[in-house]
């Protein structure tokens, strides 16, 4: 069956968007947030949505493609939000520095799931599609003068997991330098 099929299915489209978009955030628990322990509380925060992000990774655009009226959003979406804010403002920062974090870290993971899970989890252990580039376009471009790009694109990528790992170190750095600043 196809997504066009469901259609034939239901009187009103928004009842699919509107679903779709429930089942996504009723899901979406992350754990509890604690002050004492902020930088882990980000990260598991931050793994949360990464989590929920790769189960349904065509879900992400539904926010971005689809018009939802108010009284669709899910409750999560809004308890969730308020609990990391409130973990950001319990451990010093003034709220623009929390929301300037909290816009970081869910840029920052939704383009990590979409450019950096999703091939990775498409390409499974098919070899030359990990690479910092495809093999088969320097392979192609054999005679092209780049021999910075072939130094980086010899050397090993750090996994998925290494390369969230650093994006949540940014986004709990830019944390810290918000609290020495503040």
């Amino acid at each position: 069956m196809t997504v066009r099929a469901l259609y034939n299915y239901v009187e009103d489209r928004q009842d699919v968007v509107h679903l779709a978009v429930d089942t996504l955030l009723t899901s979406w628990n992350p754990p509890p947030l604690h002050a004492a322990t902020w930088e882990t509380s980000v990260a598991d925060y931050a793994g949360s949505l990464r989590a929920l992000y790769r189960r349904w990774p065509r879900a992400l655009l539904v926010s971005l493609e689809e018009d939802t009226p108010p009284v669709s959003v899910h409750p999560n979406r809004l308890l969730n939000l308020d609990r990391f804010l409130r973990l950001l403002r319990d451990v010093g920062l003034d709220m623009p520095s929390a929301l300037a974090a909290h816009r970081q870290l869910s840029l920052l993971v939704l383009s990590f799931v979409l450019v950096i899970d999703g091939p990775a989890d498409r390409a499974g252990d098919s070899p030359g599609r990990a690479g910092l580039v495809p093999d088969a376009w320097l392979a192609g471009h054999a005679g092209l003068d780049i021999p910075t790009l072939r130094e980086a694109a010899a050397l090993p990528l750090p996994t998925p997991d290494e390369q969230f790992d650093e994006l949540v170190s940014a986004v709990v750095d830019r944390i810290r330098g918000g609290l020495r600043a503040g």
